[in-house]
């Protein structure tokens, strides 16, 4: 959208009611509460950056951090932007716990100039409770020092990275607290007033961990799409769990990885010896060269992981995709305990002296798909270890996967096609009215197609009663000839 290059509007409002709104390690409690508001609309260069730090304690031994930042970049271009930042925290504040929170939405179109908008976003949550102080607002980066104590230590984290986009639609949403990291966005590279998109790259990652003296549980998700993308989503969520929900839709190339992971330990107070111990991992990956994909994907991690994904692709050309998802549960207590009915007895019962023989489980499963043109794709997942229950059920692993390869052929040579010599047979499929090279590409790109449709006889070039492979080496000697 082009308007007359001198009209810029600027609207930036700072409030701050208490306190001193820095943080830096270690730390002292922050009291503060501050909003900035800003709006842009301009036509040429734009540095836009925006910084949030605050904390209580040390955050790598009995406090909490957050950290939000932003950032947007033009070398030209028209650009329409609303932010909205507040953030407040500490004792001294009218909330009282620390807290910000950000919305932003944003739109900008180089409208063929040649220019580009760089974007930025990066969350921060970390806490931690030691375990001589259950009421604490902090950090422990680490354990217990054995004993079963209260120890308990969360780090989450979310970032987006946008470049060289010459047209882009943006809304993002940010709120972080102590407890808490929730982080959306939504983007497509879709002109303002249609104009020709170009190419950009956006990427996406998050990071989830929590841990006790039981517990860990961990969850990480990396995306990049380099090319158009018509939609980009990604809510990521960590709080007392974790959670992921993404689509994606474009045409370019894919990476993309997720990871969720929860392990569990029950120890007994006396000898601070494992009762049980269960693992469960959760992995999806997505990589292509190039071609369309549309894939629409849901993980949540806490004591069990569950996930639903749908995904299809067509290459589009000389593309193809990588697609692989994998769970794995595993099960442990020791051997040697009586069958008194303890966590440890489950796996697999006691011998006729009551002790425990059998003290491992173990699932595994997955599905691959590997250098395909084109895949419809369904999955979901559910893994239970038995956390919630103490151990006394027995490791649970549900996975279901529906993979077809769907046949692709180009509709436009069923359009195109002609019989230049009139003997029933097609063997001018670009339409141009002669024989050529081009023919023969087209025939063995869509060749399985074409030889199960109802025009197939028109290509039993050999006269044998079918189109198979001998129609093809027919068709190698004497179209392009």
């Amino acid at each position: 959208m082009f308007r007359p290059p001198v009209i810029r509007a600027y609207q930036i409002s700072l409030i701050i009611l208490t306190g001193i709104f820095l943080f830096s390690l270690p730390c002292a409690t922050v009291a503060a509460e501050v909003s900035i508001g800003t709006i842009i609309d301009t036509i040429g260069m734009v540095d836009d950056r925006t910084t949030i730090t605050m904390g209580q304690g040390n955050p790598y031994s009995n406090g909490s951090a957050m950290v939000y930042r932003d950032s947007q970049m033009t070398n030209g271009g028209a650009l329409q932007m609303t932010k909205s930042v507040a953030a407040s925290g500490g004792a001294g504040s009218l909330t009282g716990l620390p807290s910000t929170d950000a919305t932003k939405v944003l739109h900008y179109d180089a409208a063929g100039t040649g220019s580009h908008i760089a974007v930025s976003e990066d969350a921060l949550s970390q806490r931690a409770i030691p375990d001589e102080d259950a009421s604490a607002r902090g950090c422990t980066l680490s354990s217990s020092s054995g004993e079963v104590g209260s120890n308990q230590s969360t780090t989450a984290s979310a970032s987006l990275d946008i470049h060289s986009a010459s047209s882009l639609q943006l809304t993002t949403s940010t709120k972080i607290s102590t407890t808490d990291l929730h982080y959306s966005v939504s983007a497509n590279t879709t002109p303002l007033e249609g104009n020709n998109a170009g190419a950009a790259t956006i990427s996406s990652a998050f990071t989830y961990d929590t841990r006790n003296d039981n517990d860990r549980n961990r969850m990480s998700d990396r995306s990049m799409v380099s090319g158009l993308f018509d939609l980009f989503t990604r809510v990521y969520h960590a709080g007392a769990g974790a959670g992921i929900q993404a689509q994606t839709q474009g045409t370019g190339m894919v990476s993309s990885k997720t990871v969720a992971e929860h392990e569990y330990a029950s120890y007994n107070r006396t000898g601070n010896q494992p009762e049980w111990t269960g693992t469960l991992v959760y992995t999806a990956d997505i990589l292509t060269n190039g071609g369309n994909l549309d894939e629409t994907r849901k993980v949540t991690s806490d004591k069990t992981i569950e996930s639903d994904r749908i995904l299809t692709y067509g290459a589009n050309g000389s593309h193809a995709i990588q697609t692989e998802e994998r769970v794995v549960a595993v099960k442990d207590a020791p051997s040697g305990q009586s069958d008194d009915g303890n966590a440890q007895c489950v796996l697999a019962g006691a011998d006729a002296a009551g002790l425990n023989q059998s003290s491992h489980q173990t699932v595994t499963s997955s599905s691959l798909v590997f250098g395909v043109e084109s895949v419809q794709l369904t999955s979901s997942a559910q893994l239970d270890i038995g956390s919630e229950k103490n151990g006394s059920s027995p490791l649970v692993v549900d996975y279901r996967v529906d993979i077809t390869s769907p046949i692709l052929f180009d509709p436009y040579i069923v359009q195109s096609m002609t019989d230049p010599n009139n003997d029933g047979k097609y063997e001018d499929l670009n339409g141009n009215g002669r024989r050529d090279m081009q023919d023969l590409i087209l025939l063995f790109k869509n060749f399985e197609w074409l030889s199960k449709s109802s025009i197939s006889s028109r290509f039993d070039y050999n006269l044998n009663g079918k189109v198979d492979l001998a129609d093809l080496t027919w068709a190698f000697k004497n179209i392009a000839q």
